[in-house]
């Protein structure tokens, strides 16, 4: 994600960098930590480590997961203590979706396929803002009770332990934003002018569909978006066919990899689905973009050169890991949010002169937080700051490793005078504050400068392949740099994540 704060920030960092003025206030209050104020070092923080992805789509198996009852509300988040459920793994998630866009009305059914990882009398959805009309396991009408943002469900038959089962959701309502504790603006289901997307991060996918909505529990999907004739309808994934009936049309989509229920997103409306030719072959994969209708890619400059950062961020993480990307552009959500393979931009964000910054940030989450996800929302900093270090690494590119350094100083040095919580132990309440994206940055280049290019571009491609299609915690990640580098790391990264002030950079090889 790429929040207003923080990108008004890297800007006024990257001016003070060419003038030499201050662009972060020194005296600004730090905020106050939701989290324990004696955090663990991150050698003892718990790994969810799994075994390499093998290609069959089912990276997450093997993850350590809350081992409390099925009915429990939680699946053992730190910060997240009621979302996702344990006793059970999706497999597959269908959408059979019909919207009204002059209602805003959404209904359908969503089909949960999914394993039992343990005998279950009863078990747990997550959903809240809209009405269940009625429940079925394996074809059976099954019992459900709402209990704050849970459906509990009981089947007719108790279901075994490894027993594969099918769960039918019939649902509707009039979908609408929804807030969160730990951003300060609605997500969920957004309607502005006509145009209505989803915007789910972090907890937000429960608001609109019935879900195991942790990002421990990835799935397929499959999407079938119902509309009147006229209306565009586009999700994560591969577009399949479009059927038309008297009127309507049907959207269907499929996302062939493993995604986490945050990074699902359905963008309905008046815009055209616009391939680039060109962007695909210098990239390798098929691009294609959902934006305002009537508009094409030369009409935001800076998006044609998509391909070109898809091919330059290849070399550096190893292989793309999906089978298409592109964007989508609406009005009305002043951020942007990397939803697997079709990232989400504001409008005003496409127009602006940081266009090509942004883009380089929601593309680099395709590797780091949808291909590799979280264990735990606190290591947020294993997306914002991998992804925020991918934009250093393209104004490297572009403008040579002397302009990164001197950038990269003068951002130590003011958040070191701002105060901000230490990236690895951000607040609940403002998960994604400016520390998590600039300081989970500079640790991964004090990490460059501890163990050299060759290593660090070694550990970067290493985490990507290990943990694809998977999720990931930091103690993951540092023993994967120990590993590689046969370096001992422990005290780097507790300097960068945990402790204050900000450390000084490592002088490198």
């Amino acid at each position: 994600m790429w929040r207003r704060t923080g990108l008004w920030l890297s800007l006024a960092l990257l001016a003070a960098a060419c003038s030499g003025t201050d662009g972060v206030d020194s005296s600004a209050t730090p905020p106050t930590s939701a989290v324990s104020s004696t955090p663990a070092p991150v050698s003892t923080m718990a790994s969810t480590t799994s075994e390499p992805d093998d290609g069959s789509g089912r990276g997450n198996e093997g993850f350590t997961r809350f081992a409390g009852p099925p009915e429990s509300l939680g699946i053992g988040d730190n910060y997240f203590p009621d979302l996702g459920n344990p006793g059970y793994d999706v497999n597959h998630y269908t959408l059979d979706l019909v919207f009204e866009p002059a209602a805003t009305r959404l209904g359908g059914v969503v089909t949960i396929e999914a394993t039992a990882l343990q005998a279950l009398t009863t078990f747990n959805l997550d959903f809240t803002g809209l009405t269940i009309d009625s429940v079925a396991v394996d074809g059976s009408e099954a019992a459900f009770e709402l209990i704050e943002e849970d459906v509990v469900i009981s089947p007719q038959t108790p279901i075994a332990q490894d027993e594969e089962f099918t769960i039918d959701v019939e649902y509707g309502g009039q979908p609408r934003s929804t807030g969160s504790g730990a951003v300060p603006f609605g997500i969920g289901w957004t309607t502005v002018n006509g145009q209505n997307y989803v915007v789910a991060e972090p907890d937000g996918a429960h608001s609109w569909f019935p879900s195991n909505d942790h990002p421990l529990d990835k799935a397929t999907y499959t999407f079938r978006i119902n509309v009147p004739d006229g209306v565009t309808a586009a999700a994560s994934g591969t577009f399949v066919e479009q059927i038309t009936d008297v009127g309507r049309s049907i959207w269907v989509w499929e996302m062939r990899s493993p995604m986490t229920t945050y990074l699902a997103t359905v963008v309905i409306g008046d815009f055209d689905i616009v391939e680039d030719p060109a962007a695909s072959l210098d990239a390798g994969v098929a691009i294609r973009h959902v934006l305002p209708a009537g508009t094409t890619v030369a009409d935001w400059p800076g998006l044609e050169r998509q391909g070109e950062m898809i091919a330059y961020l290849a070399e550096l993480f190893g292989p793309y890991p999906f089978e298409t990307y592109g964007i989508a552009i609406v009005e009305g959500f002043g951020a942007a949010l990397e939803n697997q393979t079709l990232s989400l931009f504001d409008r005003n964000l496409a127009e602006s002169f940081f266009f090509e910054d942004v883009l380089i940030h929601e593309l680099a989450h395709q590797w780091f937080g949808d291909s590799v996800s979280l264990g735990q929302w606190s290591d947020i900093w294993l997306n914002e700051g991998f992804a925020s270090y991918a934009e250093w690494l393209w104004i490297e590119r572009e403008q040579g490793r002397a302009t990164l350094e001197t950038g990269i100083a003068v951002e130590r040095d003011q958040f070191d005078e701002a105060g901000f919580n230490a990236p690895g132990v951000p607040p609940s309440f403002d998960l994604f504050n400016r520390a998590v994206y600039r300081v989970g940055a500079m640790t991964l280049h004090a990490l460059r400068l501890t163990v050299g290019d060759d290593a660090f571009f070694d550990i970067l491609k290493a985490y990507a392949a290990r943990f694809a299609n998977g999720s990931a915690v930091t103690a993951d990640f540092v023993a994967l740099a120990e590993e590689i580098s046969a370096m001992e790391l422990d005290d780097l990264f507790d300097a960068w994540l945990i402790e204050q002030p900000v450390p000084q950079f490592p002088p490198g090889e």
